[in-house]
């Protein structure tokens, strides 16, 4: 079988018939391939980095996606996208085309030999969790299943295959295929750790969760809703996060952080334990006087983020979340918590009157952006998925937006790359049939991927687009123009 043949197989037998995909000499062997095939689809934007960002929110949205880019110039457009879905552990797959093998320079200092050569290898390693140039056609089967199963194994994340442009047309020889290893079994020292949290949970009078998107990457928000109805104790999300329950869930304290919300930052700080379920301990989400009451128990599958130098763990638990869900019984509901969920919630009503409705009315002849996301989320539907942009509209949004239940929302926020939700919108459009996409997007942000409002348009897609002026880039602001 031909290589380019047996990736598009590859990826059909993981369900995925969707590829996002940009045209050049690299990459055209495997681009026809799936043009060739009639139950495969493939989306071409108008941008490399755009290209990578729809990957990253099909993704979000579907589990898993890919996305095939020429060489050179092509390759390094996706930097961008790619370290997105590293920073927020997306699990996805980005085959780059490569210069045919006799145009390879064979000298690591050598600066180039081939027309659109460059060494994806180096430039990826760091922000991806796998990055590999096929050295023959024979490696091929055992490269892309090494790629896939470490891209979901774990703490997820992108990975890429670089494919020089001969061995793509080159047969593959099935004799004596390497099988790739079973994926790691977790430490029972780690489950056990279990049986310590319920003794700290069992002595607090002001517990707290922390939920990060690690929720979503395990699929773990049915089981997580289920334990808070039982537990019947407050908790806070971030923005990766943010959707799990709508605002109107009474345990539902809003987003954490310096640009979250304020009922979730004081409940965290008057809170007596703490506990964070695949929440990475970040500079925007440690903020104030953060668990300074708290014992701070974390759960996470990647045991460096247990090792924080933000604020002392004094439980770290290395699990998957489907394995701590697993082994994390508990029996009956202790009563001691309802004062506790009560001065919560009188928290919550509070603080956002006060960010809603601030008594310092100065700037009335612009719109007050905290009132216009109040209002507007009254309006929007449910079966609506979000797309929020980098910068100070961003932060409005997730203090003052009421979503609702089944309401998606797609926020790209490790690596906060501006311009990310046009090209995210797509994605939106084509992950999930029978959804509206909306998009809030700043004056900065909306020029950085202009070029997509073309696609939009020639392939009529019923996509709405806010545009908040503020006449500045970042978060600082007076007040904000439609």
């Amino acid at each position: 079988m031909i290589a380019t043949k047996y990736i598009l197989e590859f990826f059909k037998n993981k369900k995925i018939n969707t590829f996002y995909v940009f045209q050049g000499g690299a990459i055209m062997n495997l681009i026809n391939e799936i043009g060739k095939d009639k139950k495969s689809k493939f989306i071409i934007p108008h941008h490399e980095q755009s290209l990578s960002m729809q990957v990253d929110t099909s993704s979000r949205l579907n589990g898993y996606s890919v996305g095939m880019v020429t060489s050179g110039p092509g390759a390094t457009n996706i930097l961008t996208g790619v370290c997105s879905a590293f920073y927020d552990s997306i699990p996805c797959f980005f085959i780059t085309g490569q210069v045919g093998q006799i145009h390879l320079k064979k000298r690591k200092n050598y600066r180039q030999f081939g027309f659109q050569e460059t060494d994806i290898v180096s430039i990826y390693e760091s922000v991806t969790k796998y990055v590999y140039q096929i050295k023959k056609v024979e490696e091929l089967p055992y490269q892309l299943e090494k790629a896939y199963k470490i891209s979901i194994n774990g703490r997820p994340g992108p990975v890429i295959l670089d494919i020089p442009f001969n061995i793509q047309r080159q047969n593959i020889n099935f004799k004596n295929i390497k099988k790739v290893n079973k994926k790691k079994v977790f430490n029972n020292n780690e489950i056990k750790k279990i049986k310590i949290l319920n003794s700290y949970l069992s002595k607090a009078r002001k517990p707290f969760f922390v939920v990060g998107g690690g929720i979503k990457r395990s699929s773990c928000e049915k089981k997580f809703l289920k334990l808070i109805q039982k537990l019947k104790i407050p908790f806070a999300t971030t923005w990766t996060s943010h959707d799990l329950a709508p605002y109107k869930n009474k345990y539902n304290m809003g987003s954490i952080g310096k640009n979250g919300s304020r009922s979730a930052n004081f409940v965290a700080k008057e809170a007596d334990l703490i506990i964070t379920l695949g929440q990475r301990f970040a500079v925007k989400n440690i903020f104030g006087e953060f668990g300074k009451k708290a014992k701070i128990i974390a759960v996470d599958i990647d045991k460096l983020e247990l090792k924080t130098p933000l604020v002392k763990v004094n439980l770290g638990i290395n699990l998957d979340l489907n394995i701590f869900f697993k082994n994390f019984k508990i029996s009956g509901v202790n009563k001691k918590y309802l004062d506790w969920v009560r001065e919560a919630s009188l928290l919550k009503k509070k603080l956002y009157e006060i960010v809603i409705f601030p008594k310092n009315k100065r700037h009335r002849k612009l719109i007050n952006p905290f009132i216009f996301f109040n209002k507007i989320s009254q309006s929007i539907s449910k079966n609506t998925i979000i797309h929020v942009d980098i910068g100070a509209h961003q932060t409005w949004f997730f203090q003052s937006f009421l979503h609702k239940d089944k309401q998606k929302i797609i926020n790209h926020c490790g690596h906060g790359a501006m311009g990310s939700a046009i090209c995210s919108s797509i994605a939106g459009y084509y992950s999930i049939k029978n959804m509206k996409n909306i998009v809030f997007i700043g004056d900065g942000g909306f020029m950085m991927n202009v070029q997509e409002l073309n696609y939009i348009k020639s392939k009529k897609l019923p996509i709405k687009i806010v545009v908040l002026n503020n006449f500045s880039l970042g978060n600082t602001f007076l007040g904000t123009r439609l």
